[in-house]
């Protein structure tokens, strides 16, 4: 499961230490994502550490430049620039709840917020299962890669038993279309990979045939190529060849 934590600019921008130990707290292999709270989060952390050593400053900013898009990610949340940082946080933890919002104190002692210099791995909010069951259900499944089809570009869909008639393959395959091209300014390319199996249709039947089975499934202006792979006889291993090039499919 991946959580979306908030984490003060001004806590870790301030202080070197802070910074190295939160930014490696996070990223999708620790389970955990920086929520990007505002949009000029980066320069927010920046400015806070202008009071340190050029050396430490430097690596704050190296540090910010390799955690955009693998640590730190826009969420669409709205941000009020009238208020401050925490309290813009502690409001959208009404609305929609952080999973732990890390700040410089935590003066109401709320079991949700983490003082950042007073924390370590073994807290109960740091701690992210690697694995999870995720219900068999469109929304719940598209959820579940929500923070990934966000930001990927590009998105890979590896399915060898992919339906395209099915309703419940087009339902999920619908949750991750929205979701990803949802707050775009471009689309970007989006794939799926099937094989050629004994219940597939044929692919002349697909190619003829997915334009009308996808009709409703695509956003506008979006578009999805398919490509079929067919086995290979071999000994040591199971291996693919290309049946197709690629189908393209837009609405």
């Amino acid at each position: 499961m991946l959580f979306e934590d908030a984490v003060d600019p001004n806590a870790i921008g301030s202080n070197w230490d802070n910074c190295r130990f939160w930014m490696a707290q996070f990223g999708f292999d620790r389970g955990r994502l920086i929520s990007q709270f505002p949009k000029n989060w980066f320069s927010m952390v920046y400015e806070a550490s202008a009071h340190l050593k050029p050396v430490e400053r430097a690596r704050v900013e190296e540090t910010l430049r390799r955690s955009k898009s693998t640590k730190v990610l826009r969420f669409g949340r709205q941000y009020d620039g009238n208020m401050g940082w925490i309290d813009n946080a502690l409001n959208q933890q009404i609305r929609d709840p952080f999973h732990a919002i890390v700040a410089e104190e935590n003066p109401q002692g709320l079991e949700f917020v983490l003082r950042a210099g007073d924390v370590d791995e073994s807290h109960p909010l740091m701690i992210a299962p690697h694995n999870w069951e995720v219900p068999r259900v469109a929304a719940n499944l598209a959820a579940a890669m929500a923070p990934l089809l966000r930001t990927a570009g590009r998105i890979l869909l590896v399915d060898k038993y992919f339906k395209f008639d099915d309703q419940n393959c087009k339902e999920t395959l619908r949750e991750m279309l929205s979701i990803s091209a949802a707050g775009r300014q471009s689309c970007v390319p989006f794939e799926i990979h099937f094989a050629d199996h004994l219940r597939c249709p044929p692919i002349q039947e697909i190619q003829l045939r997915v334009g009308r089975w996808l009709q409703d499934v695509i956003p506008a202006g979006m578009s999805v190529v398919l490509f079929c792979w067919k086995e290979r006889n071999c000994v040591s291993a199971c291996k693919f060849d290309p049946l197709s090039r690629g189908i393209g499919v837009q609405n």
